[in-house]
């Protein structure tokens, strides 16, 4: 093996020698572990040429003792060159022995650092898990680069294996301390070279936070979506695991068992009595690698899985623990409540010494029967603001702010592409536009923040609207944040995504900031928003020709499915004399920039968008909802 020429062949290798320090980049660190190794490589090489010539001398010596009786002085000679050949191979098995220890070093710093990168990965994937899919690719892509150091530091711990290897047959039990030293150096190496092919194992794409049961494998009530995941094995071609194939297999853990697991990876997962997974098992795969100088991705993809109810266990359970209080929807909230993570069972083997195997946890959902608006938004604060990587971690009542603003942002423009239909998955969408300063501001005073702070209950239980059913009683049926919020994401979703992409759509905008904003313009304008008061409305804040400000409200899930928010305006003869649309740009636009004419403008209600749909919107003569006169 031409150790000093794999150690030149690497990447990380400069021109020139590198200084060892601790705060170093995971790249300078992969670099100094580089020259150690070819170090290793060259203090081997040079052991082994005095080991040579210490051979030759010993030869002469044979033949010099059986033929050269006579000449004493040239037996003497070759007697103190081996002396001083025996004294040099001493010094290189300890300068080796050295050298080595010094790689070790630069190992365990090289494997610190890749993994606090890795689990910097990690936190980071755990709050945009909620996100949209490009924020998401985005933050996967990010695996590449450190796929690369990783596969770098793994060639590094083979190469640095290699050379104890075979240093055994030349520092034996004659030298008894270095020999001790060595074997402890060959075991450690070996359990590190186990532990990164461990820590090299990730969960790269969570499943979603919901997964809805079904009763049998082809049940209509199946799960509405494939759940798609994926585990990838970041390097791990020198080593030897990228080759095997490795079988992956997941099963669904309540929280108890997954405590145990994260305490010990071996621990058995015992699966849920009520439902099962099906579609549950993939193959470690190498794709192709496409770009230059990009390293193969090595994964185990799961493209279908889903989620199976077992009746028989479900109606045991229901029997078992039935709902005590007897109070509606006590038993299913607290479903609702229930944590559920995903166990990947994995068993990888490389060279003879490497073999690793154990579980794998996703980040917590939950499983229910129906879907649950709550269950979603608990997971959303859960995986948002949890501590560390979300696995089992604590989750904080008080949340700064700043990363509230954050997550709400890449939420709402999750809840604006989520697909409507499987076949939705097929396509990609455009990037959403996120929330402006504006809206953030708005939301912040709708949740109360005090000094920069969340609290976890203005999130879910702070009234900030009510739903336009009554309850028995005739009183309105109060509407909480996320319920408001998640409402919101949906009718922009359904009625009105590409206006709201082009900056057409203001949102999350209250009647105050509304007015002002209308003010501030000549030209007769809308603006559309969200409605404060009644859940699942919009407003449509408009200035009229003679400078008055009046407020439009009308229910959004009245607009027929499959027509846009474009639609409902244009056929409405109550908006044929708005000219622009807030901040300064052509009403037009909002059908796309279409031709827009007084003979089809306003003259008739189109076939799609039937005469009912704006029951509350009247012509401004008539009664409108709100009227303020601008004086």
């Amino acid at each position: 093996m031409d150790f000093a020429g794999i150690a030149r062949s690497s990447p990380f290798i400069p021109p020139t020698p590198q200084p060892y320090y601790h705060g170093s980049s995971v790249i300078d660190l992969l670099r100094g572990f580089a020259h150690s190794n070819q170090a290793c490589s060259s203090f081997f090489e040079q052991l082994n040429g005095t080991r040579h010539e210490l051979g030759k001398r010993y030869e002469e010596r044979t033949v010099c003792g059986g033929g050269l009786i006579g000449v004493p002085a040239h037996f003497q000679q070759i007697q103190s060159c081996i002396y001083e050949l025996e004294e040099n191979i001493r010094k290189e098995k300890i300068q080796i022995m050295m050298q080595i220890k010094s790689s070790r070093e630069y190992m365990k710093s090289c494997m610190q650092k890749l993994v606090e990168q890795l689990v910097g990965w990690l936190v980071k994937q755990k709050e945009v898990s909620c996100g949209p899919r490009a924020t998401i690719k985005q933050h996967y892509d990010l695996l590449d680069p450190m796929d690369q150091q990783f596969e770098e530091c793994g060639r590094q711990i083979l190469f640095l294996i290699e050379i104890v290897e075979r240093l055994h047959p030349i520092i034996d039990a004659t030298t008894p301390e270095l020999y001790e030293k060595l074997h402890r150096y060959r075991s450690e190496l070996i359990q590190h070279a186990r532990q990164f092919v461990w820590q090299s194992l990730i969960i790269a794409v969570q499943p979603p936070v919901v997964l809805i049961k079904c009763r049998g494998s082809d049940s209509y009530r199946s799960t509405r979506f494939p759940c798609k995941t994926e585990v990838r094995l970041l390097g791990g071609e020198a080593l030897g695991v990228r080759n095997q194939c490795s079988q992956v297999r997941v099963e669904i853990i309540n929280e108890e068992v997954a405590r145990k697991i994260q305490q010990n990876p071996s621990e058995s997962a015992t699966s849920e009595q009520s439902f099962h997974l099906i579609y549950n098992e993939a193959r470690f795969q190498v794709d192709p690698s496409t770009p230059p100088l990009v390293s193969p991705v090595c994964r185990a993809s799961f493209e279908r899985i889903r989620l199976v109810e077992n009746a028989i266990a479900t109606k045991r359970a229901a029997t078992v623990d039935p709902d005590v209080d007897g109070k509606k929807g006590t038993r299913r909230s607290k479903v609702s409540s229930l944590r559920y993570y995903l166990a990947y069972k994995i068993e990888l083997t490389g060279h003879p010494y490497i073999v690793v195997s154990g579980y794998k946890l996703s980040l917590p959902v939950a499983a229910l029967v129906h879907s649950s608006l709550e269950a979603e938004a608990s997971l959303f604060w859960n995986r948002s603001f949890a501590e560390g990587t979300g696995i089992l971690s604590a989750v904080p009542d008080n949340v700064p702010w700043e990363k509230v603003k954050n997550a709400l942002n890449l939420k709402f423009m999750s809840l604006i592409q989520e697909p409507q239909d499987v076949k939705d998955l097929a396509v990609d969408p455009p990037e959403p536009r996120s929330l402006s300063e504006e809206n953030l501001q708005h939301l912040a005073r709708r949740l109360c923040v005090v000094d920069n702070m969340v609290h976890k209950r203005n999130f879910f239980n702070k009234t900030v609207a009510h739903k336009e059913n009554k309850s028995q009683d005739g009183n309105p049926i109060p509407c909480v944040f996320y319920e408001w919020f998640y409402k919101c994401g949906s009718m922009v979703n359904k009625y009105m995504q590409e206006q709201w992409n082009d900056g057409l759509i203001t949102g999350f905008c209250s009647k105050e900031d509304s007015e002002r904003n209308l003010h501030s313009v000549a030209q007769p304008t809308m603006l559309i928003r969200f409605s404060d008061m009644v859940n699942g409305y919009l407003k449509i804040s408009c200035k009229l020709p003679d400078h008055r400000i009046v407020h439009y409200e009308t229910e959004a899930e009245k607009m027929p499915f499959g027509t846009s928010i474009a639609d409902a305006i244009r056929s409405n003869p109550t908006f044929a004399f708005i000219q622009n649309i807030f901040p300064n740009k052509r009403v037009s636009l909002l059908w796309q920039d279409r031709e827009k004419t007084e003979e089809t403008r306003g003259e008739s209600w189109s076939s799609a968008m039937p005469p009912g749909y704006f029951d509350t919107v009247y012509s401004l003569e008539s009664k409108p909802v709100a009227a303020i006169d601008s004086s």
